[in-house]
């Protein structure tokens, strides 16, 4: 059997003897029950088990991942040394796991979700590390401190640790990241999904230069570096092509058009969030050149009704308008309004390429979040 492979299966039979435990110990927080205090020598027992696996894992990650002691060295401290160097490379006292076993009545939101590797690269800084080391050594004064609270911590702890040491790499495309289960068999825990971000600012355009760094999650979701490359390409080809029409628009060198750009600008100078969007204005500027404020209500709704914006604007807010909702007080509003909705469906013109790039063809990576996790530079 594989190495890493025979210590999830050892982490497997753990939960399944911890899932036989809670057939007789109503595992549970709620309704003024603290079970989680429970504790009893079986626990105690339970728990030292469990955490010398700990110690055993952490010390293969150690080797893995550069350590530099040498295997036998007898001053190699599982927490000090090679919990320390795990969370150097993998930011492991950040990352969170999520008990999600159905057989569990836990309410509290400290018990539903912890990081059981935080402060665990020092002498005893976890809760769960001094319990072991109180009952290992002195059972019998010690025994309340093996109670499920410590277990059910420790248990975390060897399920984040085998996560890491079987190097889980993932391969799927963006839209189907809902169905990935991100607790890999286990019937305890999951740990959290990866963030979009790094997709979705490919998506958005967004240079991106730093390592990729995940907060709450083990993991990273990117695309791969192939595709990646294909949607960088696609999103400036989309660019080009809208630069190219714009420059050809007669708007374009219309002095009344461009003071109304300059003022966009002055607004979103001074306040960012007030995103000028040439294709909007374009728009709102034509459809308000064709029903000028001068020509009578009656003239307005009669062309704005029969004006293709107008019908952009019932199927893009995906039901029907009638025309007994235009009124003098509105009409100017909705007419903005239908210029701007009919400027987004002119922007999708230019994004069919690149949206296409990005969530048809485009294939994400689940990786780890190691410090090192990179697009490739252009």
């Amino acid at each position: 059997m594989d190495k890493k492979e025979l210590f999830w299966q050892t982490y497997l039979n753990f939960e399944r003897e911890l899932l036989d435990f809670s057939k007789y110990i109503y595992i549970s927080d709620a309704d003024g029950k603290d079970q989680l205090k429970v504790f009893s020598p079986f626990i105690c027992d339970f728990l030292v088990r469990v955490c010398i696996e700990i110690e055993a894992i952490s010390k293969e990650l150690y080797f893995n991942n550069g350590g530099s002691k040498q295997r036998g060295d007898t001053t190699l401290m599982f927490d000090t040394d090679c919990l320390k160097l795990v969370d150097i490379v993998f930011g492991s006292h950040k990352k969170v796991v999520m008990v999600t076993c159905t057989l569990f009545n836990l309410v509290k939101e400290e018990n539903l979700s912890f990081r059981p590797l935080k402060d665990a690269h020092k002498r005893k800084g976890t809760e769960w590390e001094r319990s072991y080391q109180a009952v290992k050594h002195d059972r019998y004064s010690s025994i309340s401190k093996g109670n499920l609270k410590s277990l059910l911590r420790a248990m975390g702890a060897l399920y984040l640790l085998n996560i890491y040491y079987k190097s889980i790499k993932l391969s799927t495309r963006y839209l189907e990241l809902g169905k990935i289960d991100f607790s890999f068999g286990s019937k305890l825990f999951s740990v959290k999904k990866p963030s979009t971000e790094f997709v979705l600012d490919v998506i958005n355009n967004k240079k991106i230069t730093n390592p990729l760094v995940s907060d709450e999650s083990p993991f990273i979701l990117k695309y791969t570096d192939l595709c990646y490359k294909d949607i960088v390409s696609a999103n400036q080809t989309s660019i080009n092509n809208q630069i190219e029409y714009y420059s050809r628009q007669p708007e374009m060198s219309d002095p009344e058009f461009l003071e109304i750009i300059a003022k966009c600008r002055e607004k979103e100078t001074a306040n960012p969030h007030d995103k000028l969007i040439i294709s909007w204005e374009l728009c709102k500027y034509r459809l308000n050149k064709r029903i000028p404020p001068k020509l009578s209500f009656k003239e307005r709704k009669e062309l704005f009704i029969a004006s293709p914006e107008w019908r952009g604007r019932i199927r893009l807010q995906n039901k029907h308008l009638g025309e007994e909702e235009l009124t003098p007080e509105n009409i100017q509003k909705e007419i903005d309004h239908a210029g701007i909705l009919y400027g987004m469906e002119l922007d999708q013109q230019f994004e069919v390429l690149r949206m296409q790039k990005a969530f048809n063809e485009g294939f994400c990576e689940i990786v780890l979040d190691n410090g090192k996790v990179k697009y490739p530079e252009d």
